[in-house]
């Protein structure tokens, strides 16, 4: 009689990804007024292998701001031919970091090529994290749970005014317009923390544990290379539970900024005091949070895992044509969906909603889409995120057609992501 392996596996592995010269560099997103200082602390990618039988997925996650998309392609390639795994089973996501990402400081050649180092080692990175995660699988338990935070960490920055339009706040408050008054928020603050834990069955700690937030990681005036916010997180995660590796992956954040911890000094020498003070005062409650659902975890042992995927990839997608994908893996009723990044909150609080999973992980930056993801109504609104206007309308009218990278979106394609994103996930569901 032949018997199918259900056995649950799982590895997770961390690399480096700091660049070797940063006196060269600056991050990028957003300005820098002071002269890069160096790597403040390291940057990181971590990956998380999954296996049910001869089943595998692979989730990546990373201190960048964004992915490139020929990245993806060459990890995609490079990881499944050194591990065998399915490259449509290889998910990203990153922390969306503005302290990270790292571009060249000035016009020089010794500028130019300390990124083409730097982009190496994130590269290599990725993949070597990847292969490690895949070679060190052992026999695991996973628990999944859902908490909200007592205190807010990421707030909707959008300010909605009596007029009905809306200004960003930045967190030292909007400038309000003669005749106007603040009526509160345009949209809903990101409170929702999801969260997985790996372990060996007897072992009482994880060895791995996945977060899953929606803010921007925004304290960007900082002359120098940090994981910010989800770097603090995740080492005093890694504090408090010796030996496991963190990852930490933003999702749905498009209108969701960091306002507790402001205002900021102008000395630079000042300025970094107040940086680590600041992602500490942040990253202490969220490990708080995740902590107290550790202490109340229940693991399971999953005996499926699917796949599904959206894509407008074509052979010839090209890196300066906007490209659209969801990935999303299913351990039974554990489901993680990689998706672009800048979403609305509220769209990705609808997903949540919509999802017929009983545990699900949102993870963005994902390296395609690059655009403010708004709802309609934020077009007529305004605000920051959609201040360059609509993209032109397809010919077609598809909201996810190609179009330029530096375009922004149209007035639907947000809304198209979400119900894409609950359909991909009722068709999984149901496999």
């Amino acid at each position: 009689m032949n018997h199918t392996d259900t056995t649950f596996k799982a590895g997770v592995a961390r690399r480096e990804i700091s660049p070797p010269q940063p006196s060269l560099l600056k991050p990028t997103g957003m300005g820098r007024p002071h002269p890069t200082r160096g790597v403040l602390d390291p940057l990181y990618s971590e990956a998380l292998a999954l296996s049910v039988g001869e089943e595998t997925a692979l989730l990546i996650t990373a201190d960048l701001r964004t992915y490139q998309y020929p990245w993806l392609l060459e990890v995609r390639e490079r990881v499944s031919r050194q591990t065998g795994v399915d490259p449509a089973r290889i998910l990203f996501s990153c922390t969306h970091n503005h302290c990270s990402s790292p571009m060249p400081a000035d016009d020089s050649p010794e500028a130019a090529a300390a990124e083409e180092e730097a982009n190496r080692v994130i590269l290599q990175g990725l993949v070597d994290s990847c292969c490690a995660a895949y070679d060190n699988r052992r026999p695991a338990e996973i628990a999944a749970t859902t908490t909200h935070l007592a205190a807010t960490i990421g707030e909707n920055r959008r300010l909605r005014f009596s007029s009905g339009l809306c200004l960003n706040g930045w967190g030292a408050g909007g400038i309000v317009p003669p005749g106007q008054k603040i009526v509160g928020p345009a949209g809903p603050d990101s409170t929702r923390l999801d969260l997985c834990f790996i372990r060996e069955p007897g072992v009482d700690h994880p060895f791995a544990v996945l977060t899953s937030y929606a803010t921007h990681p925004h304290m960007y005036e900082l002359p120098a290379f940090s994981g910010e916010f989800p770097g603090a997180a995740k080492r005093i995660l890694g504090d408090r539970v010796p030996g496991a590796i963190i990852l930490h992956a933003t999702h749905a954040c498009g209108d969701i900024d960091i306002h507790t911890v402001h205002p900021m000094p102008d000395d630079p020498d000042e300025k970094i005091a107040w940086f680590r003070r600041s992602i500490d005062r942040v990253g202490s409650p969220f490990a708080d949070a995740v902590m107290d659902s550790l202490s109340s975890a229940r693991y399971t042992r999953p005996r499926t895992l699917r796949t599904d995927i959206f894509t407008t990839e074509q052979p010839d997608s090209s890196p300066d044509r906007r490209v659209y994908t969801l990935s999303a893996v299913a351990l039974d009723d554990i489901a993680f969906l990689s998706m672009p990044g800048e979403l609305f909150h509220e769209l990705g609080l609808l997903v949540h909603d919509e999802s017929p999973f009983a545990h699900l992980n949102l993870m963005a930056y994902n390296g395609t889409g690059r655009a403010y993801l708004a709802t309609p109504l934020a077009f007529e609104q305004g605000s920051y995120e959609v201040m360059r206007g609509p993209a032109p309308r397809a010919p077609d009218g598809d909201a996810l057609a190609p179009i330029p990278t530096r375009a922004g979106a149209q007035v639907e394609t947000g809304v198209r992501i979400a119900e894409e994103a609950s359909a991909l996930l009722r068709r999984l569901h149901r496999t």
